[in-house]
Protein backbone atom coordinates (compact mmCIF):
# COMPACT_ATOMS: atom_id res chain seq x y z
CA UNK A 1 0.00 0.00 0.00
CA UNK A 2 1.50 3.11 -0.52
CA UNK A 3 1.04 6.35 1.21
CA UNK A 4 -1.43 9.15 0.26
CA UNK A 5 0.58 11.99 1.07
CA UNK A 6 0.98 14.47 -2.24
CA UNK A 7 3.65 16.47 -0.37
CA UNK A 8 6.69 15.92 0.71
CA UNK A 9 9.63 18.78 2.37
CA UNK A 10 13.39 17.95 1.66
CA UNK A 11 16.10 19.74 3.98
CA UNK A 12 19.32 20.25 2.41
CA UNK A 13 22.16 21.02 4.87
CA UNK A 14 26.47 20.44 3.83
CA UNK A 15 29.39 22.07 3.67
CA UNK A 16 29.81 25.19 1.11
CA UNK A 17 30.53 23.57 -2.68
CA UNK A 18 29.37 20.45 -1.29
CA UNK A 19 26.49 20.52 -4.22
CA UNK A 20 23.53 21.33 -3.00
CA UNK A 21 22.34 24.27 -5.79
CA UNK A 22 23.64 21.93 -7.80
CA UNK A 23 21.74 18.41 -7.01
CA UNK A 24 18.74 21.02 -7.18
CA UNK A 25 19.13 21.72 -10.51
CA UNK A 26 19.39 17.91 -11.32
CA UNK A 27 16.26 17.27 -9.65
CA UNK A 28 14.49 20.04 -11.84
CA UNK A 29 16.10 18.10 -14.71
CA UNK A 30 15.02 14.51 -13.66
CA UNK A 31 11.60 15.72 -12.77
CA UNK A 32 10.87 17.47 -16.06
CA UNK A 33 13.42 16.51 -19.16
CA UNK A 34 12.48 19.77 -21.20
CA UNK A 35 13.57 21.69 -18.26
CA UNK A 36 16.78 23.91 -18.97
CA UNK A 37 19.50 23.97 -16.60
CA UNK A 38 19.96 27.41 -14.80
CA UNK A 39 24.09 27.67 -14.20
CA UNK A 40 23.55 31.08 -12.48
CA UNK A 41 22.53 28.73 -9.25
CA UNK A 42 25.20 26.87 -9.26
CA UNK A 43 29.26 27.91 -7.66
CA UNK A 44 31.94 27.25 -9.47
CA UNK A 45 33.76 25.51 -7.22
CA UNK A 46 35.45 28.27 -5.30
CA UNK A 47 32.52 30.40 -4.00
CA UNK A 48 29.15 29.48 -2.65
CA UNK A 49 25.99 30.84 -4.59
CA UNK A 50 23.77 30.48 -1.97
CA UNK A 51 23.65 32.82 0.92
CA UNK A 52 20.62 32.33 2.28
CA UNK A 53 17.50 30.02 2.58
CA UNK A 54 15.84 29.38 -0.49
CA UNK A 55 12.68 26.42 -2.10
CA UNK A 56 12.32 24.83 -4.80
CA UNK A 57 9.36 22.83 -5.90
CA UNK A 58 9.41 19.70 -8.13
CA UNK A 59 6.50 17.54 -9.17
CA UNK A 60 7.55 13.86 -10.47
CA UNK A 61 5.80 10.26 -10.43
CA UNK A 62 9.84 9.28 -9.78
CA UNK A 63 9.89 7.44 -13.63
CA UNK A 64 13.02 5.20 -13.14
CA UNK A 65 15.64 5.25 -16.48
CA UNK A 66 17.27 1.99 -18.44
CA UNK A 67 19.61 1.97 -20.69
CA UNK A 68 18.84 0.60 -25.00
CA UNK A 69 21.18 -0.11 -27.61
CA UNK A 70 20.46 1.81 -30.91
CA UNK A 71 17.19 -0.35 -31.77
CA UNK A 72 16.02 0.05 -28.52
CA UNK A 73 16.62 -3.21 -27.22
CA UNK A 74 17.22 -2.88 -23.43
CA UNK A 75 20.87 -3.03 -21.82
CA UNK A 76 21.11 -4.36 -18.24
CA UNK A 77 24.34 -2.18 -17.81
CA UNK A 78 25.16 -3.82 -14.59
CA UNK A 79 26.68 -6.91 -16.75
CA UNK A 80 29.97 -4.27 -16.92
CA UNK A 81 30.90 -4.65 -13.53
CA UNK A 82 31.99 -8.01 -14.59
CA UNK A 83 34.82 -6.54 -16.94
CA UNK A 84 37.33 -5.69 -15.68
CA UNK A 85 37.95 -1.71 -14.54
CA UNK A 86 39.32 -0.20 -17.50
CA UNK A 87 36.60 -1.81 -19.99
CA UNK A 88 33.97 -0.74 -17.72
CA UNK A 89 34.95 3.07 -17.65
CA UNK A 90 34.88 3.10 -21.05
CA UNK A 91 31.32 1.38 -21.06
CA UNK A 92 30.30 4.06 -18.47
CA UNK A 93 32.15 6.91 -20.45
CA UNK A 94 30.58 5.36 -24.25
CA UNK A 95 28.19 8.13 -25.83
CA UNK A 96 27.26 6.65 -29.15
CA UNK A 97 26.39 2.89 -28.60
CA UNK A 98 23.71 3.41 -26.00
CA UNK A 99 20.48 5.77 -25.84
CA UNK A 100 18.71 6.62 -22.22
CA UNK A 101 15.37 5.95 -21.93
CA UNK A 102 12.99 6.97 -19.52
CA UNK A 103 10.32 4.46 -18.11
CA UNK A 104 7.57 3.86 -15.99
CA UNK A 105 6.31 6.20 -13.02
CA UNK A 106 6.96 4.35 -10.34
CA UNK A 107 4.68 6.46 -8.12
CA UNK A 108 2.01 8.64 -7.79
CA UNK A 109 3.04 12.06 -8.90
CA UNK A 110 3.90 13.95 -5.75
CA UNK A 111 5.15 17.64 -4.87
CA UNK A 112 8.75 17.56 -3.77
CA UNK A 113 9.74 21.09 -1.68
CA UNK A 114 13.70 21.36 -1.95
CA UNK A 115 15.06 23.68 1.51
CA UNK A 116 18.51 24.54 0.26
CA UNK A 117 20.21 26.51 2.68
CA UNK A 118 23.72 28.33 3.16
CA UNK A 119 26.95 26.19 3.11
CA UNK A 120 28.39 25.32 6.56
CA UNK A 121 32.34 25.08 6.79
CA UNK A 122 33.47 25.76 10.35
CA UNK A 123 31.16 25.83 13.31
CA UNK A 124 32.80 28.77 14.42
CA UNK A 125 30.47 30.78 11.60
CA UNK A 126 27.17 28.28 12.44
CA UNK A 127 26.08 30.46 14.86
CA UNK A 128 22.58 31.16 16.17
CA UNK A 129 21.74 33.51 13.72
CA UNK A 130 23.25 31.20 10.76
CA UNK A 131 20.05 28.28 12.94
CA UNK A 132 17.62 30.88 13.06
CA UNK A 133 17.78 31.44 8.92
CA UNK A 134 16.72 27.85 8.64
CA UNK A 135 13.90 27.83 11.12
CA UNK A 136 12.86 30.96 9.95
CA UNK A 137 12.65 29.21 6.13
CA UNK A 138 10.86 26.48 8.05
CA UNK A 139 7.84 28.83 8.91
CA UNK A 140 4.71 27.64 7.43
CA UNK A 141 6.33 24.06 6.51
CA UNK A 142 4.15 21.25 8.76
CA UNK A 143 6.73 18.36 8.63
CA UNK A 144 9.99 17.17 7.29
CA UNK A 145 10.36 14.09 4.97
CA UNK A 146 13.82 13.93 4.67
CA UNK A 147 17.57 15.52 5.47
CA UNK A 148 20.24 15.35 2.80
CA UNK A 149 23.62 16.04 4.39
CA UNK A 150 25.87 16.68 1.18
CA UNK A 151 29.33 15.42 1.60
CA UNK A 152 31.99 16.35 -1.58
CA UNK A 153 34.41 13.92 -2.52
CA UNK A 154 37.11 15.92 -0.69
CA UNK A 155 39.47 14.82 2.25
CA UNK A 156 37.55 14.48 5.58
CA UNK A 157 38.72 17.26 7.58
CA UNK A 158 38.33 18.57 10.97
CA UNK A 159 36.47 21.16 10.29
CA UNK A 160 33.59 18.84 7.87
CA UNK A 161 33.39 16.61 11.24
CA UNK A 162 32.85 20.10 13.60
CA UNK A 163 30.00 21.13 11.27
CA UNK A 164 28.49 17.73 10.78
CA UNK A 165 28.07 17.43 14.43
CA UNK A 166 26.80 20.83 15.37
CA UNK A 167 23.56 19.93 12.30
CA UNK A 168 23.34 16.82 13.78
CA UNK A 169 23.53 17.92 17.42
CA UNK A 170 21.32 20.55 16.83
CA UNK A 171 18.52 18.92 14.98
CA UNK A 172 17.91 15.59 17.23
CA UNK A 173 14.24 15.06 15.89
CA UNK A 174 15.84 14.47 12.40
CA UNK A 175 17.79 11.79 12.60
CA UNK A 176 15.67 9.06 11.80
CA UNK A 177 14.94 10.97 8.13
CA UNK A 178 19.04 11.21 7.83
CA UNK A 179 20.28 10.21 4.04
CA UNK A 180 24.26 11.01 3.70
CA UNK A 181 24.21 12.05 -0.18
CA UNK A 182 28.43 11.96 -1.12
CA UNK A 183 28.67 14.45 -4.44
CA UNK A 184 31.39 14.71 -7.35
CA UNK A 185 31.73 10.89 -7.48
CA UNK A 186 33.86 9.29 -10.36
CA UNK A 187 31.85 6.22 -11.44
CA UNK A 188 34.32 4.63 -12.71
CA UNK A 189 35.80 4.07 -9.32
CA UNK A 190 32.55 1.95 -8.30
CA UNK A 191 34.21 -0.71 -9.17
CA UNK A 192 35.41 -3.54 -7.22
CA UNK A 193 39.17 -3.66 -8.51
CA UNK A 194 39.74 0.01 -6.94
CA UNK A 195 40.86 -1.02 -3.87
CA UNK A 196 41.68 2.39 -2.81
CA UNK A 197 38.74 3.78 -3.43
CA UNK A 198 36.48 1.35 -1.72
CA UNK A 199 39.20 1.49 1.31
CA UNK A 200 38.59 5.43 2.01
CA UNK A 201 34.73 5.30 1.56
CA UNK A 202 34.75 3.02 3.47
CA UNK A 203 36.27 4.77 6.13
CA UNK A 204 34.37 7.87 5.78
CA UNK A 205 31.21 5.83 5.98
CA UNK A 206 32.58 4.67 9.37
CA UNK A 207 33.26 8.13 10.46
CA UNK A 208 29.85 9.30 9.13
CA UNK A 209 28.10 6.90 11.41
CA UNK A 210 29.84 7.48 13.86
CA UNK A 211 28.88 11.57 13.85
CA UNK A 212 25.41 10.43 12.88
CA UNK A 213 25.29 8.01 16.23
CA UNK A 214 23.81 4.66 14.19
CA UNK A 215 25.67 2.57 11.34
CA UNK A 216 21.88 2.24 9.40
CA UNK A 217 21.94 5.52 7.57
CA UNK A 218 21.53 5.24 4.11
CA UNK A 219 24.39 6.47 1.71
CA UNK A 220 23.77 7.57 -2.10
CA UNK A 221 27.04 8.68 -4.71
CA UNK A 222 26.33 10.78 -7.39
CA UNK A 223 28.63 12.95 -9.70
CA UNK A 224 27.16 16.41 -10.40
CA UNK A 225 27.81 16.54 -13.60
CA UNK A 226 24.80 18.45 -15.33
CA UNK A 227 26.23 18.74 -19.02
CA UNK A 228 27.46 14.62 -19.83
CA UNK A 229 26.40 13.17 -22.80
CA UNK A 230 27.60 9.54 -21.35
CA UNK A 231 24.50 7.39 -21.45
CA UNK A 232 25.48 4.81 -18.40
CA UNK A 233 26.71 7.87 -16.44
CA UNK A 234 23.55 9.58 -17.16
CA UNK A 235 21.41 6.72 -16.36
CA UNK A 236 22.85 6.14 -13.47
CA UNK A 237 22.76 9.58 -11.94
CA UNK A 238 19.17 9.59 -12.93
CA UNK A 239 18.12 6.47 -10.98
CA UNK A 240 20.09 7.79 -8.15
CA UNK A 241 18.01 11.30 -8.07
CA UNK A 242 14.70 8.68 -8.31
CA UNK A 243 16.05 6.89 -5.23
CA UNK A 244 16.99 9.79 -3.04
CA UNK A 245 13.15 11.54 -3.68
CA UNK A 246 12.04 7.89 -2.81
CA UNK A 247 13.45 8.29 0.46
CA UNK A 248 11.51 11.11 1.19
CA UNK A 249 8.01 9.19 0.39
CA UNK A 250 9.34 5.96 3.01
CA UNK A 251 10.27 8.24 5.83
CA UNK A 252 7.95 8.97 8.58
CA UNK A 253 7.25 13.18 9.06
CA UNK A 254 9.03 14.98 10.84
CA UNK A 255 5.87 17.35 12.51
CA UNK A 256 7.55 20.73 13.17
CA UNK A 257 5.17 22.35 15.37
CA UNK A 258 6.58 20.32 18.22
CA UNK A 259 10.18 20.39 17.07
CA UNK A 260 12.88 21.22 19.46
CA UNK A 261 16.30 22.13 19.11
CA UNK A 262 19.64 21.47 21.20
CA UNK A 263 21.15 24.48 22.56
CA UNK A 264 24.71 25.56 20.73
CA UNK A 265 27.45 25.77 22.58
CA UNK A 266 27.40 29.09 23.18
CA UNK A 267 24.06 29.47 24.56
CA UNK A 268 25.19 26.35 26.75
CA UNK A 269 28.27 29.08 28.19
CA UNK A 270 25.57 31.90 28.54
CA UNK A 271 23.33 29.49 30.36
CA UNK A 272 25.95 28.32 32.77
CA UNK A 273 26.82 32.08 33.48
CA UNK A 274 23.15 32.85 34.79
CA UNK A 275 22.69 28.98 36.02
CA UNK A 276 25.77 30.04 38.68
CA UNK A 277 24.20 32.82 39.33
CA UNK A 278 20.82 31.83 40.63
CA UNK A 279 21.88 29.07 41.88
CA UNK A 280 23.69 31.41 44.79
CA UNK A 281 20.79 33.85 44.86
CA UNK A 282 18.22 30.88 45.20
CA UNK A 283 20.16 29.40 48.53
CA UNK A 284 20.26 33.24 49.95
CA UNK A 285 16.87 33.46 50.02
CA UNK A 286 15.97 30.05 51.53
CA UNK A 287 18.01 30.37 54.07
CA UNK A 288 16.86 34.41 54.39
CA UNK A 289 13.44 32.41 54.84
CA UNK A 290 14.25 30.64 57.88
CA UNK A 291 15.95 33.55 59.85
CA UNK A 292 14.45 37.04 58.35
CA UNK A 293 13.74 38.24 61.78
CA UNK A 294 14.29 36.33 64.99
CA UNK A 295 10.72 38.12 66.50
CA UNK A 296 9.18 36.51 63.63
CA UNK A 297 6.67 33.64 64.70
CA UNK A 298 7.56 30.10 64.15
CA UNK A 299 4.05 30.12 61.99
CA UNK A 300 5.84 32.66 60.02
CA UNK A 301 8.56 31.01 59.34
CA UNK A 302 6.63 27.27 58.99
CA UNK A 303 4.33 29.19 56.43
CA UNK A 304 7.76 30.82 54.64
CA UNK A 305 9.10 27.56 54.24
CA UNK A 306 6.26 25.63 52.91
CA UNK A 307 5.56 27.85 50.42
CA UNK A 308 9.62 27.83 49.57
CA UNK A 309 8.70 23.96 49.10
CA UNK A 310 5.48 23.86 46.76
CA UNK A 311 7.43 26.28 44.60
CA UNK A 312 10.06 23.86 44.07
CA UNK A 313 8.13 20.75 43.86
CA UNK A 314 5.41 22.76 41.57
CA UNK A 315 8.97 23.30 39.58
CA UNK A 316 9.99 19.91 39.87
CA UNK A 317 6.77 18.56 37.93
CA UNK A 318 6.74 21.04 35.76
CA UNK A 319 10.29 19.66 34.23
CA UNK A 320 8.83 16.01 34.78
CA UNK A 321 6.43 16.90 32.27
CA UNK A 322 8.56 18.65 30.19
CA UNK A 323 11.06 16.23 29.96
CA UNK A 324 7.82 13.78 28.77
CA UNK A 325 6.86 16.08 26.22
CA UNK A 326 10.54 16.17 24.49
CA UNK A 327 9.37 12.91 23.76
CA UNK A 328 7.13 14.54 20.87
CA UNK A 329 6.97 11.92 18.05
CA UNK A 330 4.91 8.31 18.98
CA UNK A 331 7.60 6.51 16.79
CA UNK A 332 10.94 5.96 16.99
CA UNK A 333 13.60 3.93 14.54
CA UNK A 334 15.14 0.89 15.89
CA UNK A 335 16.28 -0.85 12.68
CA UNK A 336 17.10 0.48 9.18
CA UNK A 337 18.49 -1.24 6.44
CA UNK A 338 19.15 -0.80 2.61
CA UNK A 339 20.27 -2.68 0.07
CA UNK A 340 21.28 -1.02 -3.24
CA UNK A 341 23.03 -2.74 -5.95
CA UNK A 342 24.59 0.12 -7.28
CA UNK A 343 26.76 0.42 -4.31
CA UNK A 344 27.46 -3.13 -3.81
CA UNK A 345 31.14 -3.18 -5.47
CA UNK A 346 30.61 -6.61 -5.63
CA UNK A 347 33.07 -9.20 -7.46
CA UNK A 348 30.06 -11.31 -8.91
CA UNK A 349 27.03 -9.62 -10.38
CA UNK A 350 24.76 -12.49 -10.63
CA UNK A 351 20.83 -11.87 -9.57
CA UNK A 352 21.49 -13.55 -5.92
CA UNK A 353 19.50 -13.67 -3.23
CA UNK A 354 19.63 -11.76 -0.21
CA UNK A 355 18.02 -11.82 3.40
CA UNK A 356 17.11 -9.19 5.86
CA UNK A 357 16.50 -9.72 9.22
CA UNK A 358 15.32 -7.38 12.59
CA UNK A 359 17.46 -8.25 14.99
CA UNK A 360 20.54 -8.54 13.31
CA UNK A 361 23.17 -11.16 13.77
CA UNK A 362 25.34 -8.46 15.67
CA UNK A 363 22.64 -6.98 17.84
CA UNK A 364 21.20 -10.28 19.54
CA UNK A 365 24.79 -11.46 20.55
CA UNK A 366 25.87 -7.49 21.96
CA UNK A 367 25.38 -7.46 25.69
CA UNK A 368 22.08 -6.95 27.28
CA UNK A 369 20.17 -6.78 24.03
CA UNK A 370 16.50 -7.17 24.12
CA UNK A 371 14.34 -7.21 21.16
CA UNK A 372 11.44 -4.92 20.69
CA UNK A 373 8.12 -5.93 19.91
CA UNK A 374 7.48 -4.03 16.46
CA UNK A 375 5.08 -1.59 16.24
CA UNK A 376 5.44 -0.21 12.04
CA UNK A 377 7.14 -1.26 9.15
CA UNK A 378 7.50 0.72 6.32
CA UNK A 379 9.23 -0.97 3.26
CA UNK A 380 10.18 0.18 -0.73
CA UNK A 381 11.27 -2.51 -3.24
CA UNK A 382 12.42 -1.55 -6.92
CA UNK A 383 13.63 -3.99 -9.61
CA UNK A 384 13.36 -7.43 -6.84
CA UNK A 385 11.26 -10.29 -6.36
CA UNK A 386 9.88 -10.90 -2.99
CA UNK A 387 10.54 -14.60 -2.32
CA UNK A 388 9.49 -14.44 1.47
CA UNK A 389 8.01 -11.95 4.41
CA UNK A 390 7.79 -13.01 8.13
CA UNK A 391 7.04 -11.02 11.05
CA UNK A 392 6.80 -7.75 11.31
CA UNK A 393 4.15 -5.53 13.44
CA UNK A 394 2.92 -7.16 17.07
CA UNK A 395 6.17 -9.45 16.38
CA UNK A 396 10.03 -9.02 17.94
CA UNK A 397 11.31 -10.45 14.30
CA UNK A 398 11.31 -9.50 10.59
CA UNK A 399 12.73 -10.88 7.56
CA UNK A 400 12.53 -10.57 4.11
CA UNK A 401 14.03 -12.65 1.03
CA UNK A 402 14.26 -11.52 -2.48
CA UNK A 403 16.67 -11.73 -5.22
CA UNK A 404 17.33 -9.20 -8.03
CA UNK A 405 15.19 -9.12 -11.31
CA UNK A 406 18.26 -6.89 -12.89
CA UNK A 407 21.92 -6.96 -12.53
CA UNK A 408 21.32 -3.04 -11.95
CA UNK A 409 19.00 -0.92 -9.60
CA UNK A 410 17.93 -3.51 -7.25
CA UNK A 411 16.94 -2.55 -4.11
CA UNK A 412 15.15 -3.06 -0.71
CA UNK A 413 14.68 -0.44 1.77
CA UNK A 414 12.86 -1.02 5.45
CA UNK A 415 12.43 0.74 8.43
CA UNK A 416 11.48 -0.55 11.71
CA UNK A 417 9.61 1.74 14.03
CA UNK A 418 9.13 0.89 18.09
CA UNK A 419 6.54 3.52 20.32
CA UNK A 420 9.30 6.06 21.94
CA UNK A 421 7.76 5.18 26.00
CA UNK A 422 8.74 1.23 24.90
CA UNK A 423 12.36 2.30 24.02
CA UNK A 424 12.55 4.88 27.56
CA UNK A 425 10.26 2.60 29.54
CA UNK A 426 12.83 2.60 32.14
CA UNK A 427 13.08 6.50 31.96
CA UNK A 428 9.55 6.44 32.06
CA UNK A 429 9.65 4.36 35.05
CA UNK A 430 11.82 6.75 36.78
CA UNK A 431 9.32 9.66 35.65
CA UNK A 432 6.81 7.81 37.27
CA UNK A 433 8.36 6.83 40.45
CA UNK A 434 9.62 10.84 40.77
CA UNK A 435 5.99 11.68 39.72
CA UNK A 436 4.65 9.97 42.74
CA UNK A 437 7.31 11.44 44.94
CA UNK A 438 6.76 14.68 43.97
CA UNK A 439 2.91 14.24 44.25
CA UNK A 440 3.13 13.01 47.80
CA UNK A 441 5.58 15.86 49.45
CA UNK A 442 3.12 18.54 47.20
CA UNK A 443 0.32 17.26 49.15
CA UNK A 444 1.59 16.98 52.29
CA UNK A 445 3.39 20.36 52.04
CA UNK A 446 -0.50 21.94 50.99
CA UNK A 447 -2.01 20.66 53.87
CA UNK A 448 0.43 21.94 56.29
CA UNK A 449 0.40 24.82 54.52
CA UNK A 450 -3.68 25.26 54.79
CA UNK A 451 -3.18 24.18 58.69
CA UNK A 452 -0.55 27.07 59.26
CA UNK A 453 -2.22 30.19 57.30
CA UNK A 454 -5.53 29.63 59.52
CA UNK A 455 -3.60 31.42 62.11
CA UNK A 456 -0.85 33.15 59.91
CA UNK A 457 -2.74 34.97 57.66
CA UNK A 458 -1.80 38.61 58.79
CA UNK A 459 2.14 37.94 59.14
CA UNK A 460 2.24 36.44 55.27
CA UNK A 461 2.88 39.89 53.81
CA UNK A 462 5.60 40.13 55.38
CA UNK A 463 7.25 37.21 53.33
CA UNK A 464 5.49 38.10 50.36
CA UNK A 465 7.65 39.89 47.89
CA UNK A 466 10.71 37.36 49.17
CA UNK A 467 8.68 34.72 47.88
CA UNK A 468 7.70 36.40 44.63
CA UNK A 469 10.90 37.05 43.92
CA UNK A 470 12.27 33.35 44.61
CA UNK A 471 9.12 32.29 42.30
CA UNK A 472 10.80 34.46 39.49
CA UNK A 473 14.40 33.21 40.26
CA UNK A 474 13.50 29.52 40.00
CA UNK A 475 11.75 30.02 36.77
CA UNK A 476 14.76 31.69 35.49
CA UNK A 477 16.71 28.75 36.63
CA UNK A 478 14.76 26.19 35.17
CA UNK A 479 14.99 28.41 31.79
CA UNK A 480 18.83 28.03 31.54
CA UNK A 481 18.96 24.60 32.96
CA UNK A 482 17.26 23.04 29.57
CA UNK A 483 19.14 21.81 27.25
CA UNK A 484 16.79 22.23 24.45
CA UNK A 485 14.45 24.62 23.84
CA UNK A 486 11.38 24.60 21.73
CA UNK A 487 11.63 26.43 18.24
CA UNK A 488 9.42 29.09 18.63
CA UNK A 489 11.40 30.17 21.72
CA UNK A 490 14.58 29.91 19.90
CA UNK A 491 13.34 32.14 17.14
CA UNK A 492 12.07 34.64 19.78
CA UNK A 493 15.25 34.80 21.61
CA UNK A 494 17.23 35.73 17.98
CA UNK A 495 14.57 38.46 16.65
CA UNK A 496 15.12 39.94 20.34
CA UNK A 497 18.71 40.17 19.37
CA UNK A 498 19.59 38.52 22.32
CA UNK A 499 22.48 36.69 20.86
CA UNK A 500 24.48 39.55 19.14
CA UNK A 501 26.88 40.35 21.80
CA UNK A 502 29.84 38.78 24.13
CA UNK A 503 28.93 35.86 26.48
CA UNK A 504 28.36 38.34 29.71
CA UNK A 505 26.49 40.67 28.33
CA UNK A 506 24.36 38.64 25.74
CA UNK A 507 24.05 36.77 29.37
CA UNK A 508 22.58 39.62 30.40
CA UNK A 509 19.90 40.48 27.78
CA UNK A 510 19.14 36.42 28.09
CA UNK A 511 17.63 37.57 32.09
CA UNK A 512 16.16 40.54 30.85
CA UNK A 513 14.44 38.89 27.97
CA UNK A 514 13.25 35.90 30.13
CA UNK A 515 11.82 38.12 33.19
CA UNK A 516 9.84 40.17 30.77
CA UNK A 517 8.46 38.01 28.45
CA UNK A 518 7.29 35.43 30.98
CA UNK A 519 3.90 34.50 29.98
CA UNK A 520 4.20 34.66 26.55
CA UNK A 521 7.35 31.56 26.61
CA UNK A 522 5.51 29.75 29.25
CA UNK A 523 2.62 29.54 26.60
CA UNK A 524 5.08 28.76 23.84
CA UNK A 525 6.21 25.47 26.00
CA UNK A 526 2.80 25.06 26.32
CA UNK A 527 1.77 24.97 22.80
CA UNK A 528 0.47 21.59 21.59
CA UNK A 529 1.59 20.37 25.34
CA UNK A 530 0.50 16.57 24.46
CA UNK A 531 1.11 15.33 20.94
CA UNK A 532 -0.10 12.29 19.73
CA UNK A 533 0.61 11.62 16.09
CA UNK A 534 -0.38 8.79 14.22
CA UNK A 535 2.12 6.87 11.85
CA UNK A 536 1.79 7.72 8.02
CA UNK A 537 2.02 4.16 6.20
CA UNK A 538 4.54 4.57 3.79
CA UNK A 539 5.14 0.78 2.67
CA UNK A 540 5.12 0.29 -1.05
CA UNK A 541 5.52 -3.22 -2.06
CA UNK A 542 5.38 -5.54 1.15
CA UNK A 543 3.69 -4.62 4.71
CA UNK A 544 1.17 -5.95 7.14
CA UNK A 545 -0.12 -2.10 6.49
CA UNK A 546 -1.58 -1.80 9.64
CA UNK A 547 -1.22 1.19 11.96
CA UNK A 548 -0.03 1.85 15.51
CA UNK A 549 -2.84 2.25 18.08
CA UNK A 550 -2.99 5.61 19.57
CA UNK A 551 -3.44 6.53 22.97
CA UNK A 552 -4.79 9.27 25.41
CA UNK A 553 -2.20 11.34 26.09
CA UNK A 554 -0.62 12.17 29.40
CA UNK A 555 -1.95 14.64 31.54
CA UNK A 556 -0.10 15.03 35.06
CA UNK A 557 -1.95 18.30 35.71
CA UNK A 558 -5.41 16.32 36.30
CA UNK A 559 -3.45 14.91 38.90
CA UNK A 560 -1.63 17.95 40.88
CA UNK A 561 -4.57 20.26 40.39
CA UNK A 562 -6.40 18.37 43.00
CA UNK A 563 -6.51 20.61 45.68
CA UNK A 564 -6.09 24.62 45.36
CA UNK A 565 -2.66 26.16 46.59
CA UNK A 566 -3.27 30.04 47.73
Amino acid sequence: MATDQKEYNVLLLGESQSGKSTLIEALKLYADPGYTVDKSNIGDGTFSKTDYVSTKTVHTDLPSYFVTNLVREPIDHGVFLQYDQEDYVDALNERKKYLLERGKPTAVKATFNLIDTPGLNDTAKFDENNLAIIFKALEGVKSINLVVITVSNNPFTEGLQNALIAYIDLFPEFNDNLVFLHTRIDYGKLHHEDHHFIRSFKEKKGALHKLAGRDSVPHLLIDNDLGSTRTIRNCITKNTLRELLAMAKLNQPVPLHVMVVNKTVRMQNVDNILKDKYEKIIAEREATLGVKDKEQTTVLTKIGQLKANIQKYELLLENIDRDRNFQKTKLCLIHEERYDQNWGFLKRAELKKIRMSYPSKQAVTAPHFIPHVIDHVDTQAHNVEILSYNGGKGHKEWSVKFHRNRYQNGKFHVKIYIEKRKRDAKQMEEWDKADKETLEKLTSFARDLETYQQDGEDVLKVIGSLLDDLKMDRYLLRRVSMSQMKSAVFQALVEANVFAHHDSETAANLERYYKKNKDKLEKMDSTEKFVDIAPVNNTEETSDGSRAPQKEPYDLWKTVRSFEIK
